[in-house]
C-alpha cells in the first residue's frame, strides 16, 4: 500500500529489500520506473525531491511509497533520505535507481544477488565491466573515463581502496552496514557528487566495493540535464579536494618528504664536485627543498585542521 509524506523517514517499509528512487520532476517516467520496480515483490521508496510537477502523485499512483521535501535540496540530499528511512526500517539491502528510466529495476535484484555472493558493502552497477551494454554518448565516455581515472588514483593512494571501474553510476545497492554509514553521515554533499562522498567515506571505513554489469540506456528524454564541463569541474574538485582533507600526509606529505630527500642527495653531489651539473645544483636543490618544505608543511596544517574539527 503506498503513502505520501512530508516527514523525512515517516514511511512503512516491510521487504528485506528496497529500491529507492530519489526523484525531481520526474512525472513522466517515474509512474513507469515504480511500476517496473515493483514487478520484483520488494518495497518501492521514491524520495520526490521539491518537485514542482506531479512526481508525487504519479509515482503514489504506481504504487510507490512517497517521501517529499518541500524544497528542492538536491540529489544527495534525497539520497540521505533514503539513507534514513532504510536505517530507521532496519533495511537488509537498499538498491537505488535513476527515476528517468536510464536504469532497468529488474536489475535491482541481480544486484542484490551479486551483494550477497561477494560480501561487498556497495555493489556498482557499472556501465564499464564485461557483460553491460549502454548506449552512451562518446563525449561523455571520454569524460567519464578521465573522472573514473582521477577517482580510482585517489581511492588507491588515500585509501589503499581497491579500482572502480564506474564511480559515476548511480545505480547501487547497499547493505545494512553501507546503510547504516550514509545515514549517519551529515557531511554527505547534497549535490550530484555525493556519489563520490559515498566513495570516499565507504573507503575510509574499509567498507568493500563491488561491480556487477548493468545495460544502461540514454534513449530517454533529458537523459542529461547538467552541463557536463560544470559537472566536470565538480566532481574533479571534490576528488582532489576530499582526498587532500582526508590523507593529507599521503598526498602532500609523501611528495614533499621526496623532493626534500631527493634535495638533499643533489646537495650533496654538488659539494663534492662530482658531477659536470654541479653549476646547475644549487638552484634545483633550493627549488626541490622549498617545494618540499612547503608540501610538508602544508599537510601538517592540513592534518592538525581535520584533527581540531573531529
Amino acid at each position: 500500500m503506498s503513502t505520501t509524506s512530508s516527514h523525512p523517514t515517516d514511511c512503512q517499509l516491510t521487504s528485506d529489500v528496497v529500491i529507492g528512487i530519489p526523484a525531481y520532476n520526474e512525472a513522466d517516467t517515474v509512474g513507469g520506473v515504480v511500476r517496473t520496480a515493483r514487478s520484483s515483490s520488494v518495497d518501492v521508496l521514491v524520495v520526490d525531491d521539491g518537485s514542482d510537477d506531479r512526481t508525487a502523485a504519479a509515482a503514489t499512483e504506481a504504487g510507490a511509497t512517497v517521501l517529499r521535501h518541500e524544497e528542492n535540496r538536491g540529489y544527495g540530499a534525497a539520497l540521505g533520505t533514503l539513507f534514513s528511512a532504510a536505517h530507521e526500517h532496519g533495511v537488509d539491502h537498499l538498491v537505488v535507481v535513476d527515476a528517468d528510466g536510464q536504469h532497468d529495476p529488474t536489475d535491482a535484484l541481480d544486484l542484490v544477488a551479486a551483494q550477497r555472493s561477494s560480501d561487498g558493502d556497495i555493489v556498482i552497477g557499472s556501465r564499464f565491466v564485461e557483460g553491460s551494454e549502454t548506449d552512451m554518448p562518446l563525449y561523455r565516455r571520454f569524460g567519464l573515463g578521465v573522472i573514473n581515472a582521477l577517482t580510482g588514483a585517489a581511492l588507491w593512494l588515500g585509501y589503499s581502496s581497491e579500482r572502480v571501474a564506474d564511480t559515476q553510476s548511480g545505480f547501487r545497492a547497499y547493505n545494512a552496514d553501507a546503510i547504516e554509514l550514509l545515514a549517519c553521515r551529515a557531511d554527505l554533499s547534497d549535490g550530484m557528487d555525493a556519489s563520490l562522498d559515498i566513495l570516499f567515506h565507504a573507503a575510509d571505513e574499509d567498507y568493500s566495493f563491488a561491480e556487477a554489469p548493468v545495460d544502461v540506456t540514454y534513449d530517454v528524454a533529458e537523459a542529461n540535464t547538467h552541463n557536463p564541463v560544470v559537472h566536470g569541474t565538480v566532481l574533479v574538485s571534490n576528488i582532489f579536494g576530499r582526498v587532500l582533507s582526508d590523507r593529507p600526509g599521503r598526498v602532500l606529505g609523501v611528495p614533499g618528504s621526496l623532493c626534500l630527500l631527493v634535495g638533499g642527495v643533489l646537495a650533496r653531489v654538488s659539494v663534492t664536485g662530482l658531477t659536470l651539473l654541479s653549476a646547475f645544483i644549487p638552484a634545483l636543490v633550493t627549488l626541490l627543498l622549498l617545494t618540499g618544505s612547503g608540501l610538508v608543511g602544508a599537510a601538517l596544517a592540513i592534518g592538525r585542521v581535520a584533527s581540531a574539527s573531529e
